[in-house]
Order: C-alpha cells, then sequence, then structure tokens
C-alpha cells in the first residue's frame, strides 16, 4: 500500500483502537469500515480481527478489577460450546439471514435502550443463562463472526456497572476472536500483508487504544451505556445494510 491507501488504513486502525479502547467492542467494525475501500475481505477481516485483539489486550489490565472468574467462566464456557458449532452451521445456514435478524434485533433494542432513562434489569437465571447467552454468542461468532452484541447486550440488561459489563464481554470476545485469528493463521491470510503492515496496524492500534481508556476512564456509566447502545445500533445498520444492499 501506498500514498492515500495507506493513511486510511493507519487511520482506520487507530480509530478502530479508540473504540475497542473506549468501549470494549466495535473494533472489527470500525477498522472494516475503512480497510474494506483499501483491500479484499480476505485480508482486511483477519487484520480486523488482530486489531480486536490488540485492543483488548492493551485495556484489559485497565478494568481487571471488573474480571471477576466466578461471573466469567460461564460465558466462556457456553462460547466455546457455541463455537464451532456455529462454524460447522456455516456450511448449512444462510449467513444473510443471521445477520438480518441480529440486525433488525439491534436495532429494536438499542433503539428502546436509547429512548428508555431506566432500562429493565434481570436479576434471575443465574450461570445457566450467562452460558447460555455464551453459547449464543459463540455460535453467532463462529457462523457470522458477530460474537458480541448478544453478551455485551445481556451484562447491560444484568444491571452491572460498567467495568464489571467490560470485565465480561471483553475476555469473552478476546477469547473468541484469539481463536478466530489462530484460524485465519492457519489459512495464511496474513501471508498477502507486508510486516510494516502490520507494524503500521499495531501501532496505530495501540495509540489510539490507549487515548480509548483514558476517555473511558472519565466516562459515567450511564453515558458508557448510551455510547455501547449506539455503537451496537451502528453495528445493526450495518448487519442489516450489508444483506439489504
Amino acid at each position: 500500500m501506498e500514498g492515500s491507501d495507506l493513511l486510511i488504513f493507519a487511520i482506520g486502525a487507530g480509530a478502530a483502537g479508540y473504540i475497542g479502547g473506549l468501549t470494549g467492542l466495535g473494533a472489527a467494525l470500525i477498522a472494516l469500515a475503512f480497510w474494506l475501500h483499501v483491500m479484499p475481505p480476505q485480508v482486511a477481516v483477519p487484520m480486523a480481527a488482530l486489531i480486536g485483539v490488540t485492543s483488548h489486550v492493551i485495556t484489559l489490565g485497565f478494568i481487571r478489577h471488573g474480571v471477576r472468574m466466578a461471573r466469567l467462566w460461564p460465558f466462556i464456557a457456553g462460547g466455546l460450546i457455541g463455537l464451532p458449532m456455529g462454524i460447522a452451521a456455516l456450511s448449512y445456514l444462510d449467513v444473510d439471514v443471521a445477520k438480518g435478524g441480529l440486525g433488525i434485533l439491534l436495532i429494536l433494542y438499542c433503539g428502546y435502550g436509547l429512548a428508555v432513562k431506566t432500562p429493565p434489569i434481570i436479576q434471575g437465571g443465574g450461570r445457566r443463562a450467562d452460558g447460555l447467552i455464551g453459547f449464543l454468542g459463540g455460535f453467532f461468532g463462529g457462523a457470522a463472526s458477530m460474537s458480541g452484541p448478544i453478551p455485551t447486550i445481556w451484562t447491560g440488561l444484568r444491571g452491572w456497572t460498567k467495568d464489571e459489563q467490560r470485565g465480561v464481554f471483553q475476555p469473552f470476545n478476546l477469547v473468541v476472536l484469539g481463536i478466530a485469528l489462530i484460524g485465519h493463521s492457519f489459512y495464511g491470510r496474513f501471508d498477502d500483508l507486508a510486516g510494516s503492515s502490520i507494524l503500521i496496524a499495531m501501532g496505530c492500534g495501540v495509540l489510539g487504544a490507549l487515548l480509548g481508556i483514558y476517555t473511558y476512564r472519565h466516562t459515567s456509566d450511564r453515558n458508557f451505556r448510551r455510547l455501547v447502545l449506539i455503537l451496537l445500533l451502528i453495528g445493526g445498520l450495518s448487519h442489516l445494510g450489508s444483506v439489504l444492499f
């Protein structure tokens, strides 16, 4: 890549890192919005997974007090069961239907969440419900590369603080993206990128993530909830738009 393409690539990496640091999700979505203009999806998608993993690794230490293994493990266990099932189902499912359905769900839920001042809180279900949500996240992660939305919505409905929410969905997404990254590497999907391009993406992603986590630490729980809902709404519109157009 040269000139303007390289600039778009670097800006995309920085923006993705910032959003990942600010909200703990959405890094890949933001990166792809830039990168699909300058590289094929076979290269952009694994690079987006790399930026997502990078932003999670950089920022996880800042919210580590929100990570509780007793709360997290049902999500991870469910996700690890759902992920290979979703990958297997990819051969039989209509991915556009899955993306469109999840897009409509996100649009309806986020529209409602942004409209009400006090969202509902779900306290029942316990670890079984958390495990089921993890399973769904893993399944959609394998079938359509959309592991984050359902666990993110669920942690918000649990009534947890912003650190407690990120202490669940961020490690969850890190595990799923990490496994996906290994799979992309196995298929040699980084071979077409020069080492300098990877270093540029990593560098811009790290700087963006650090700036994002700084902003996050000065954001209230209420504003964090709105940021997450807006980002999920954008994701829902993006998924639905990719199916319709």
